[in-house]
C-alpha cells in the first residue's frame, strides 16, 4: 500500500468516527436565583469540560445558538416546553442528537441543579435520564458532575440494584405515630417513579427474627450482608427521625396591631443506606426541614391541618434532601 492509499483510508476512518460520534449541545444553565451570573456561566464551562466520552462530540455554543434561532426559541428553558412544529423542526437539524438541558439555583444554604436530556429527533425530554442533585454549594456540584455526567449519557440500561425500605426509626417521643406511615407512603412511591427498583416485603423485622437476626442497629457489618441475602436485595434503605414538630402560634402583625396565627413545622431526620455486597453504610443522608405558613402559598395551605404540613416535610425531605443524594451513592452509583 503506498502512502497515498494510507492517507485516504485514514481520512475515511476519521471521518466514519466523527459521524458515528453523538452530537451533544450543552444548552446554557437555567438559573433558577441565588447565583451570579458569572457563577451560571462556570457552572456551563465545567459541564462542557465534563464530557470526556470519545461517543460524544460537544456541539459549540455559536452552533446551539444557531440551531435554537432556526428553531425559533430565544431562551434554553423554551427548549423544554417546544411545540409540536418546534420539535418537526428540531428533528430535522442534523447538527445535533442531544441537548442537556440543566437548571441551576441556591435553594437556602444549599445549591441545586436538575439535569435533563433532550432528544433532538423527537423533541421529547428523556425522563429515564433526568437527575436532581441537592449541593453544599458549586465546588461540591462540580466533583459530583463526572459521575453524574457519565451515568446519565451511558447507553447501556443497566437496573437499578433492588433495594429493601425499611421501618422508620421514630426516636421523637412526641412524634405523632402516623409519622412512620407517612414515610412509607411518601417514599416507596417516589423511589419506584424514579427508577429505583424496591423489594415487596410486607414485613422485614418479621423475616429477620425467623432467621434469628433481630433488631438492625446493633447488626455488625457482615450480618447486614446476611441480610442483603436473605432478603434478596443489594441495598437496604432506613429512615431515622430525631424530630418532628408542627406548632401553631400567635403573633402580633405591626401593620394593624393585630393578633394573627401561624404554623411553623419542624422536621430532622437521617436516611442510611447500606450497602449489602460489602455490609457497610454506604452514605447518611440528613434532612432538616423548616416551614412557616407566613412563607407558603396560602392557596395552597387554606383548610390545612397539622398532618398536612407534617406530610409536606416529609415530601420535602424525600425530594429535596434524599433523593438528589442517591444518584451518586453506592451501590446505585455504579
Amino acid at each position: 500500500m503506498n502512502i497515498r492509499h494510507a492517507f485516504i483510508l485514514l481520512l475515511i476512518a476519521t471521518a466514519t468516527m466523527v459521524s458515528a460520534q453523538t452530537k451533544l449541545a450543552i444548552a446554557e444553565p437555567i438559573a433558577t436565583g441565588g447565583l451570579k451570573p458569572e457563577e451560571v456561566n462556570a457552572f456551563w464551562g465545567i459541564l462542557e469540560s465534563s464530557i470526556k466520552s470519545e461517543e460524544y462530540a460537544v456541539v459549540s455554543r455559536a452552533a446551539l445558538k444557531q440551531i435554537m434561532t432556526e428553531i425559533g426559541l430565544a431562551t434554553t428553558s423554551d427548549l423544554l416546553n417546544l411545540n409540536s412544529r418546534q420539535k418537526a423542526k428540531l428533528g430535522q437539524i442534523e447538527g445535533v442528537n442531544l441537548l442537556l438541558v440543566s437548571e441551576v439555583g441556591k435553594f437556602g444554604t444549599r445549591v441545586t441543579c436538575t439535569m435533563r436530556l433532550v432528544n433532538a429527533s423527537t423533541g421529547e425530554i428523556d425522563k429515564d435520564k433526568a437527575v436532581n442533585l441537592r449541593c453544599k454549594d458549586l465546588d461540591d456540584l462540580a466533583d459530583k458532575i463526572d459521575v453524574v455526567l457519565e451515568r446519565m449519557l451511558s447507553t447501556d440500561k443497566p437496573q437499578k440494584p433492588l433495594a429493601a425500605l425499611l421501618q422508620p426509626v421514630i426516636k421523637d417521643d412526641k412524634a405523632p405515630a402516623a409519622l412512620a406511615d407517612d414515610f412509607g407512603l411518601l417514599f416507596e412511591p417516589t423511589l419506584i417513579a424514579n427508577g429505583y427498583p424496591v423489594q415487596n416485603l410486607k414485613n422485614v423485622t418479621k423475616i429477620l427474627k425467623e432467621q434469628g437476626l433481630g433488631d438492625l442497629d446493633s447488626l455488625e457489618p457482615k450480618q447486614f450482608a446476611r441480610v442483603g441475602q436473605i432478603l434478596e436485595v443489594q441495598a437496604l434503605l432506613q429512615v431515622t427521625v430525631t424530630q418532628c414538630e408542627v406548632l401553631v402560634q400567635d403573633y402580633l402583625v405591626e401593620e394593624t396591631g393585630n393578633m394573627a396565627r401561624v404554623t411553623v413545622g419542624s422536621l430532622n431526620a437521617m436516611l442510611r443506606v447500606i450497602d449489602t455486597s460489602t455490609g457497610n453504610v454506604a452514605a447518611s443522608i440528613p434532612a432538616m426541614v423548616r416551614v412557616s405558613s407566613r412563607q407558603m402559598d396560602r392557596q395552597m395551605t387554606r383548610g390545612w391541618t397539622g398532618d398536612d404540613y407534617r406530610q409536606y416535610m416529609v415530601a420535602t425531605a424525600i425530594n429535596d434532601f434524599f433523593m438528589p443524594a442517591l444518584v451518586t451513592v453506592k451501590p446505585f452509583a455504579k
